[in-house]
């Protein structure tokens, strides 16, 4: 029986030379995470092309979660509102388009999951339905952190699509949908 190609990714076999040092340390983090070093190596390799070559060649900066909370919670509402918007206006348009060279929902979609994934702002949850994209993100920052990240895909949807997106919050999650 042959397996859908959904399921199955061309591989191909390559060897490198490295550090004993570095061969330790992920030896140890897949261990740690209970996967093969094989595993590990893609999941490094994947985020280094899918996300981090851009990142660098983009010239974002990363943060802690901790300092994160501590920018929101040295902001009044209304500041928190025009840095999210400010940020959302600009930024994710331009690197949409430094990544995927196009605007559409699709990689508005994938800028999203991406970003707020691999950037720590929380875990996404993606549907497309009847041309309506819902993106739901859990995170750990609070009611002001929810003020941010509303303010901010609403810019990202202003200034990509031109359109409004319909967001409802929590103290800790964010829902926002647009249509196509």
């Amino acid at each position: 029986m042959q397996l859908p190609s959904v399921l199955t990714k061309k591989t191909s076999t390559i060897t490198f030379r490295i550090d004993e040092k570095y061969e330790k340390g992920l030896r140890k983090e897949a261990k740690d995470k209970r996967i093969s070093l094989n595993t590990l190596a893609n999941q490094i390799f994947g985020d280094y092309v899918e996300l981090d070559q851009y990142m660098n060649k983009f010239g974002m900066v990363e943060m802690s979660k901790g300092s994160f909370r501590e920018l929101l919670n040295s902001l009044d509402e209304k500041n928190i509102i025009n840095f999210a918007k400010s940020i959302g206006s600009k930024e994710p348009k331009d690197f949409i388009l430094f990544k995927w060279k196009e605007i559409t929902p699709q990689s508005i979609t994938d800028f999203i999951k991406m970003y707020f994934e691999h950037c720590g702002y929380g875990m996404c949850d993606m549907q497309i339905e009847d041309s309506i994209s819902t993106v739901s993100v859990h995170h750990e920052f609070g009611i002001k952190g929810s003020i941010f990240l509303k303010a901010f895909l609403e810019a990202i949807i202003q200034s990509t699509l031109e359109k409004e997106g319909i967001v409802e919050t929590t103290d800790n999650s964010v829902t926002l949908k647009f249509s196509h």
